[in-house]
C-alpha cells in the first residue's frame, strides 16, 4: 500500500503498541497482524506505535509479516510525545505493567486520522477486522466491550465495585482496554488525554489497579458505545471462537504455558505463518521447553506445591472482599484527606 493510499476512505487503521526491551515482544504483534491480514481482506494499514526499544531486526520483521498480503506498516516513534507525560505517569505504568500501556493515550496526538482500531498485543483476531471498522460510532468518543459480562453483575459491597466509582467510572459500562474503536475526531475536540492522565494519575494511583483501563473508562464516561462481546472475547476456553477476536487476558499466556485451549492452538498456528516462525528443528524444541516449564500444569518440585497453597490462602484470607474493601476504603479517605490538607496548606 502507498504512502497516497494509506489515507483512503477504505483503508481500515489498526493502531498496535510495542514496548519491547526485551526483543520478544515484537513476535506478539507479528501475530496480531498476521491473524488480521488472514481474515481481512480489504486494505488494511497497521501503525506501530513503539520508543527506542524495538530493534531493526524485529522492525524488518514486521514488515515482512504484512509484504505477503499486500499491507502497509507505518513506525510511530513516540518518545518524543512519552517526556510530554509526567515522571509520576510513567513510573505508575512500569510498576503495574509497562511503560507501553501508555501508549494507546497518545494516539489522538500521533495520528491525523479521524478513526482507528486499538488493539493490544495479546490478541488474535479471527473475524473479518472491517466488521468493527464498520460499527456505527453514534458520535461516542470510544466504543468497547464491557469487561465483564452484563448478565454477571457485580456484588455491591465487593471491593471492585466500590473501586471503580470512587475513581468516577461507571460500573454498568466499564469497558476492557485491549479493543478500542476510536473517534479521533471527537477525542482531540473533548480531550487532552496527557493533561488528563496526569492529573488523573496523580489523584488515583493509589487505588487504581488497572491504570490505563480505569483511566480510559473513567474519562471517557458517558461518552462509551458497548459493542458486541465477540469484539473483545475474553472468555474462551475451548468453547467456540470463530467470528470474534481472542484476547488473552489470562494467565498464563499463550506463549508462557501450555493450557490446550482453543486461542493457544490459534496463537501458534498464526505465529508459524510469521516470520518468527522460521525456526530450526533445534530452535523448536528450545521453544516447547521453554514453554513448558512455565506452564500451570507442569509440577517441578515439592516447593511449587508449598507456593500454591500459601498463595491461596492469602487469596482466600488476606484478600477476601471484606478485608479488601475495607482496606481500599481505608487507603481512599486517607489520600483524600491528605490532599485536602495540601491544598489548604498552598
Amino acid at each position: 500500500m502507498s504512502e497516497e493510499n494509506e489515507l483512503a476512505s477504505d483503508v481500515i487503521h489498526i493502531v498496535l503498541a510495542v514496548y519491547d526491551p526485551k526483543g520478544t515482544y515484537s513476535r506478539h504483534a507479528g501475530v496480531v497482524m498476521a491473524s488480521i491480514f488472514e481474515h481481512t481482506k480489504s486494505p488494511v494499514c497497521i501503525h506501530i506505535l513503539h520508543d527506542k526499544t524495538l530493534t531493526e531486526h524485529n522492525r524488518v520483521l514486521l514488515n515482512e509479516t504484512a509484504e505477503p498480503h499486500g499491507q502497509r506498516v507505518a513506525f510511530h516513534d513516540v518518545s518524543s510525545h512519552m517526556e510530554r507525560m509526567s515522571r509520576e505517569s510513567i513510573e505508575l505504568a512500569r510498576d503495574r505493567f509497562s511503560a507501553g500501556s501508555l501508549f494507546r493515550l497518545l494516539i489522538p496526538d500521533v495520528l491525523t486520522l479521524e478513526k482507528v482500531i486499538y488493539l493490544d498485543c495479546d490478541i488474535v483476531v479471527n473475524m473479518d477486522i472491517r466488521e468493527l471498522w464498520e460499527v456505527p460510532l453514534e458520535g461516542h468518543s470510544l466504543a468497547g466491550v464491557p469487561n465483564r459480562p452484563a448478565e454477571d453483575p457485580f456484588g455491591h459491597f465487593s471491593p471492585k465495585p466500590i473501586r471503580l466509582k470512587l475513581v468516577g467510572c461507571d460500573i454498568t459500562k466499564y469497558i476492557n482496554s485491549g479493543v478500542l474503536f476510536m473517534n479521533l475526531s471527537r477525542i482531540r475536540e473533548k480531550f487532552n488525554l496527557v493533561q488528563q492522565s496526569d492529573r488523573w494519575f496523580k489523584r488515583y494511583r493509589h487505588c487504581s489497579e488497572l491504570p490505563d483501563q480505569d483511566l480510559i473508562n473513567s474519562c471517557f464516561r458517558g461518552d462509551i458505545k458497548i459493542i458486541e462481546s465477540r469484539f473483545n472475547n475474553c472468555h474462551v476456553h475451548n468453547g467456540d471462537i470463530s467470528n470474534s477476536i481472542l484476547h488473552a487476558t489470562g494467565t498464563p499466556k499463550p506463549w508462557n504455558g501450555f493450557r490446550d485451549t482453543a486461542l493457544e492452538r490459534l496463537y501458534w498456528k498464526t505465529c508459524l505463518k510469521t516470520p518468527w516462525g522460521r525456526l530450526t528443528p533445534d530452535e523448536v524444541v528450545d521453544l516447547m521447553l521453554d514453554v513448558a516449564k512455565d506452564s500451570p500444569f507442569t509440577h517441578r518440585h515439592t516447593f511449587q506445591c508449598y507456593k500454591k497453597i500459601f498463595s491461596r490462602l492469602r487469596k482466600d484470607v488476606l484478600l477476601s472482599n471484606p478485608v479488601v474493601t475495607l482496606w481500599f476504603l481505608l487507603k481512599f479517605f486517607y489520600h483524600e484527606v491528605l490532599s485536602h490538607i495540601w491544598q489548604g496548606c498552598r
